[in-house]
């Protein structure tokens, strides 16, 4: 599944990983795109598949909305995620498969930093992606890389008219999941490379709509008590996060680029903290919206 907010050039890289893909005859291409736009999309780019469709919406005001409108047209029984600043190893799709051959409603990669030279880099991949960065092991597990991670078509059509909403918040939807009884499924075989915000204009704005529209998400069908419970417990979060997340550096990472990284850390989990507070009281607002445009065009030129 691609999203193209405007022209092809934005996902060219994507399209190049994708298209070196061990089992690349067997992947159907589809790609979203806004109505009446030429995106430059040229015949060639798409010869290495076995087939391919375009699928137009009115706007793509986020990769979410995108990525539904090509859930519901993909013909495949398996549909895979992918972002313009997201680069999958070449047995990504072989191993997908394979693991979705056991009735897994979701298969995972493990995530890399794609661009490791900053500390705020590091500092938004750990919060992001630290969960899945090896070393770590395959198996069943919580919950999985949003925009990253790929599930049996059919179960997530199961969910109708909400798709559109949980696709804003991937682990909110692997919540859901888990409550029908489905499981999930981290494949430590593949990796992905993922280019990371590295600019504290871009990333404490990501940082903190991106809480509130998880938080939003996750409390939309709450009673008021709990919405309550939570708003009032939020600030507590970015500190028990703070400290799974050093868990986990502090295993993989040097003790001094620990003591680097746990300012810039906090700076970041403070902020999406004020957005949880204002998703659990308030609702999603404009966050939808604004965090659409932190998702593409990650690599400035």
């Amino acid at each position: 599944m691609v999203v193209i907010p405007d022209k092809y050039d934005t996902v060219r890289t994507t399209m190049k990983y994708l298209q070196a893909q061990t089992v690349a005859r067997q992947i159907e291409i589809v790609i979203a795109k806004p109505a009446n736009t030429q995106i430059g999309l040229e015949e060639p780019d798409l010869k290495p598949f076995h087939s391919w469709q375009i699928v137009e919406v009115d706007t793509v005001s986020s990769i979410a909305q995108g990525f539904t409108a090509g859930i519901r047209k993909a013909r495949a029984p398996i549909v895979a995620l992918t972002e313009d600043h997201s680069y999958p190893d070449e047995k990504w799709a072989e191993l997908f498969i394979a693991a979705h051959r056991q009735p897994y409603a979701v298969v995972g990669p493990c995530m890399i930093n794609g661009n490791p030279d900053s500390m705020l880099s590091w500092a938004d991949f750990y919060q992001a992606y630290g969960e899945w960065t090896p070393p770590v092991s395959s198996g069943p597990i919580r919950h999985l890389p949003g925009h990253n991670s790929s599930y049996k078509r059919d179960i997530l059509l199961e969910f109708g008219d909400e798709l559109g909403t949980l696709m804003e918040a991937e682990s909110v939807m692997h919540r859901h999941l888990q409550a029908k009884g489905y499981e999930l499924y981290l494949e430590s075989g593949t990796r992905t490379s993922h280019l990371n915000f590295d600019t504290w204009s871009a990333w404490i704005p990501a940082r903190y709509y991106t809480g509130r529209q998880f938080a939003a998400t996750w409390a939309h069908s709450w009673p008021w008590p709990r919405r309550l419970l939570f708003t009032a417990a939020s600030p507590l979060i970015p500190w028990v996060r703070l400290w799974r997340v050093q868990r986990r550096v502090c295993g993989r990472q040097p003790f001094s680029f620990s003591m680097r990284l746990f300012p810039v850390m906090l700076s970041g989990l403070l902020v999406e903290g004020v957005g949880h507070m204002l998703g659990y009281a308030a609702g999603v607002g404009d966050s939808a919206e604004k965090v659409g445009k932190c998702e593409f065009h990650r690599i400035r030129k």
